[in-house]
């Protein structure tokens, strides 16, 4: 059973190869990001590693590992249930060349059989089709919390252009002074740890 998760993951490294906000977004500040270290301060363009980001999310990551748990325990369940299923099969075929079926048995035991086989596979379909919803769920979460977060910086920061930097990107090369990766992930980290909003002092340590 297959619910694409993997896919789901790098389909996120291509949120944006280029971010480019085009107006300034509503008045809140990011207080947490003013004195992180890094030289940005007057930087038009600045950058996100997205591998990065979606390896040290802990909230996102998390969440991924336990979708991944759920489908790897629903596909050994289906995958015993088949097993089982295709010996039933066989035990059948086996009285069947023994001659100890009347037509009518053989007839109700392939109706029977066939129906757990449906079964099963209607079984193995909705589990895939829960998991691929609750990750499709799980992204655009992720996508709308972290252009909500890019618009805010932007709105503080003055950037104009907040790249992606990763595999799949159009960006090759990048100066590490321009890479704001840590200092978002410390605000989301932060932000489903349940602590408070960092300030100024407490993101600069």
């Amino acid at each position: 059973m297959k619910a694409n998760i993997s896919l789901a993951l790098n389909a996120l490294l291509l949120i944006a190869v280029i971010y480019l906000f085009t107006q300034l977004p509503g008045s809140k500040n990011i207080q947490e990001f003013t004195n992180t270290g890094t030289s940005t301060e007057t930087a038009g363009i600045v950058y996100l590693n997205a591998d990065s980001l979606l390896n040290n999310y802990t909230y996102f990551r998390q969440k991924m590992e336990d979708l991944q748990a759920r489908e790897s325990a629903a596909s050994q369940q289906i995958g015993q249930q088949m097993a089982a299923l295709e010996n039933e099969f066989k035990a059948v075929q086996k009285k069947i060349q023994q001659g100890l079926l009347s037509p009518s048995q053989i007839a109700g035991e392939e109706q029977r059989l066939g129906r757990k086989q449906q079964q099963l596979l209607a079984e193995q379909e909705q589990m895939s089709q829960v998991l691929m919803v609750e990750t499709q769920q799980l992204n655009a979460e992720f996508q709308e919390e972290l252009i909500e977060l890019m618009d805010q910086l932007r709105a503080e920061k003055g950037y104009d252009y907040i790249l992606q930097y990763g595999q799949g990107s159009g960006v090759l090369s990048a100066k590490g002074s321009y890479d704001i990766t840590n200092d978002v992930l410390k605000i989301l980290n932060k932000r489903h740890a349940g602590e408070a909003e960092a300030s100024v002092d407490s993101l600069g340590n």
